[in-house]
């Protein structure tokens, strides 16, 4: 068995704990509840450090394919390269620049000079890092959940992503939705906080620049994250009557000048212009070709009704699949059944009747998260044609479909606590009659025994 770099990642794990906590201690907002959140970053740190140990050391990874988990591979040669350059590591940061020459090559760069740094390029250690970056969007979501709801739904919004088992999959191995998730939600969280507290540097700052350095990544990400950023905080809030214009425009002053310096912006214009109909087609296409669990429609999609079923066919695929008569065939499709039935009972209990409620009473306030995971949601729903790919794609927007399910499940709470004391109080109201009654009820009068 090849040497998969135990021990560096296990001094790597215990490093990034302790860097983690103490980091989590140093922040300004949610100090009052701090040793939640360390418990909580420790648990997830912890759980996703050991199913990496199941995955890589102990041979789940045969069960699970990993067919795309070898692009940490791709940091190597880069290791390699900057060593024989003897690059200092105040050169490092301008090196890092080169990621966004080229497409999705942000991975690579990333992982590049984390085995720079710890001068260990193996597996456990970029594994490592995935389960750190799972663990930070843990506590984040737990943060913006609190920032817009009450300690109930945090909590729960907090255990939920924290033992989810597709959020611990994706976080344990050597993939990039890791540090994609923990990007679009430092992004969300800056843009909570400004919607909700008015303006700060730190938080538009964080907008931007999460942003912008989503872009080697996925590209689409970025653009889908800043549209959502700007609209929710041009719009006013609707109790308030307040507009977050000043907000807006430094992230915008921010963004855009970031783009062009970086030469992304010209380089994605031409893929914007070419993102038709026919480049749907063709792509959706490509997915179902040798592929296992490809999904073969037929829509026409140069008509406005195939176009929109197509794209309500590919959103019910996005929040529920597979399905029931998907999951033979393979072992790894029979390991998602728990969850799956977890998430059906959730969807339909918690998630429309969450919807429903923060679209009526809270649609300011989740504005962001709305606006997010309408466009992103849009964009996989009209390009869908995998269910595999669908599966992981769910991942990027559980955090926000679990903070509106949890609201869900704290209205359902809500109403069946108030059930129960209307009932309490209507059985004490009687009782309280009945008392009455029967000292008002007039006693028989004794005859006398002559």
């Amino acid at each position: 068995m090849a040497d998969i770099g135990m021990l560096p990642g296990s001094l790597l794990f215990i490093f990034l704990a302790i860097f983690g906590s103490m980091a989590l201690c140093l922040t300004w907002n949610h100090r009052d509840t701090i040793r939640s959140q360390i418990i909580l970053f420790g648990v997830a740190f912890s759980t996703r450090f050991a199913f990496s140990i199941w995955v890589y050391q102990f041979g789940l990874v045969n069960i699970l394919h990993d067919e795309d988990s070898s692009g940490w591979a791709m940091g190597i040669p880069l290791q390699r390269l900057w060593s024989e350059q003897r690059l200092s590591l105040f050169e490092l940061p301008y090196t890092l620049l080169g990621a966004f020459r080229g497409e999705h090559f942000g991975y690579r760069y990333m992982l590049g000079a984390l085995f720079f740094v710890v001068n260990s390029p193996t597996r456990m250690v970029a594994a490592v890092l995935n389960c750190f970056f799972g663990a930070l969007t843990v506590v984040l979501v737990y943060r913006i959940a609190r920032t817009l709801f009450s300690e109930w739904v945090a909590i729960r919004v907090g255990w939920w992503t924290c033992l989810l088992p597709s959020l611990i999959v994706w976080s344990a191995q050597t993939v990039k939705e890791p540090a994609v998730i923990l990007l679009e939600t430092l992004a969300l969280y800056g843009c909570v906080n400004l919607k909700r507290s008015g303006f700060s540097v730190r938080h538009a700052i964080l907008c931007a620049v999460t942003t912008v350095a989503v872009i080697p990544f996925r590209f689409y990400i970025a653009y889908v994250a800043a549209g959502a950023i700007i609209f929710s905080l041009l719009l006013p809030h609707l109790t308030r009557r307040k507009m977050s214009i000043g907000s807006a425009l430094v992230i915008v002053l921010i963004f855009v000048p970031l783009l062009f310096m970086s030469g992304v912006m010209i380089r994605h214009e031409s893929q914007f212009d070419r993102f038709n109909t026919r480049f749907i087609s063709n792509y959706r296409h490509a997915l179902t070709v040798g592929a296992g669990s490809g999904v073969e429609t037929d829509y026409d999609l140069r008509t406005s009704q195939g176009l929109g079923m197509a794209t309500l066919t590919g959103g019910v695929y996005l929040l529920l699949a597979p399905f029931p008569w998907e999951l033979t065939g393979s072992v790894r499709k029979v390991l998602t059944t728990p969850e799956l039935f977890v998430w059906w009972w959730l969807v339909v209990v918690a998630l429309i009747p969450g919807l429903w409620y923060t679209i009526r009473k809270r649609f300011s306030d989740v504005q962001p998260l709305l606006f997010f995971l309408v466009g992103l949601g849009l964009l996989y729903s009209v390009t869908f044609g995998n269910v595999g790919l669908a599966y992981r794609q769910r991942a990027q927007l559980l955090p926000w479909l679990i903070i509106i399910a949890m609201a869900g499940l704290e209205r359902r709470a809500i109403s069946r606590r108030m059930k129960q004391l209307t009932l309490i109080s209507a059985t004490s109201a009687r009782k309280r009659l009945f008392a009455v009654g029967r000292k008002l009820k007039p006693r028989p009068t004794q005859t006398a025994i002559p």
